[in-house]
């Protein structure tokens, strides 16, 4: 075995990892707070990559200033989603289960809602944004680095960074650690918890907006481009412990890496599914995933 070629595909591993983790952010941000599996939430991170492509080609604006619009945009789809859509529901079962059930199978629809209505309106054809940073690679002692991937494996450190600070200092997303942990007494201290759960999941969007535009220079857009990130999300949210906001990086980690260095060995495919067996062995051994903890975000 090549060390070179094992150490590049560790360091790859990372920074894909990373990016994963990040596209993985807001489906634990929701998880966590409202206990919904959102299955469209790959179908976001696919509007926001058409939507920096769109804008560049329309406008000429770069994919990452493309943030300031997508971001916005998806907060305030993902906050009508919930309002008007999976809100009536979440009412009507509360009084029949614990946890909204049916919630799980309505986000699935908006998934295949969303999504056809994306290759009708745009085509099967791949797309594909371009940016403007000049360096295209960097040093790291012997090895090379994609910029843009290094980007992408960044600032989802910084967004979750900004997240935990953002839950843990303002009132407002102490609100949404109480609606986490009991919305039922959150709303006896008089939280407006259709509110928490409105913005939550507008949050949720917008972060996987963001991710959209770091990765639509180098990852091709298509209307089914979001079904694989948004399985292998809800893997890295439940392997790295529901409404864990650092445990959606270092489950993304632990999946980016063990892949691209299994891949070295076995077929991509194959290493693919390694990691799945993987994350069945770490779930028998810790159940709430490598840093969850009781009570949500």
């Amino acid at each position: 075995m090549d060390w070179f070629v094992l150490g590049y595909a560790a360091i790859n591993g990372i920074l894909v990892g990373a990016m994963l983790g990040g596209i993985a952010l807001g489906l634990s941000l929701i998880f966590g707070v409202m206990r919904i599996v959102n299955f469209a939430h790959g179908s976001f991170l696919m509007l926001a990559m058409y939507t920096a492509f769109w804008l560049q080609q329309r406008l000429g604006l770069d994919p990452y200033l493309s943030i300031a619009v997508a971001a916005p945009a998806m907060f305030a789809l993902g906050y009508a989603v919930q309002a008007l859509v999976i809100a009536p529901l979440v009412r009507r079962e509360r009084a029949l289960v614990v946890e909204p059930i049916s919630a799980l199978l309505l986000t699935a629809g908006v998934y295949i809602l969303i999504d056809n209505l994306a290759l009708m309106a745009f085509g099967p054809n791949v797309r594909s944004a371009s940016s403007g940073i000049a360096v295209q690679t960097i040093m790291l002692g012997e090895f090379p680095i994609n910029t843009l991937r290094l980007v992408s494996a960044v600032l989802p450190l910084l967004m979750a960074l900004g997240l935990s600070l953002w839950l843990g200092r303002t009132d407002l997303g102490r609100a949404v650690r109480a609606t986490a942990s009991n919305r039922d007494a959150a709303a006896m201290s008089g939280i407006d918890v259709a509110r928490i759960y409105n913005l939550t999941f507008g949050l949720g969007c917008a972060t996987v907006a963001v991710m959209g535009c770091l990765i639509a220079p180098f990852i091709p857009v298509t209307p089914q481009v979001g079904l694989a990130f948004g399985i292998k999300s809800f893997i890295v949210v439940v392997l790295g412990g529901i409404g864990s906001i650092a445990g959606s990086l270092v489950g993304g980690v632990v999946i980016g890496l063990f892949e691209s260095v299994a891949s070295q060995f076995v077929a991509t495919p194959t290493a693919a599914i390694f990691s799945l067996g993987l994350f069945i062995v770490i779930l028998l051994l810790r159940p709430q995933g490598l840093m969850g903890k009781k009570g949500g975000v």
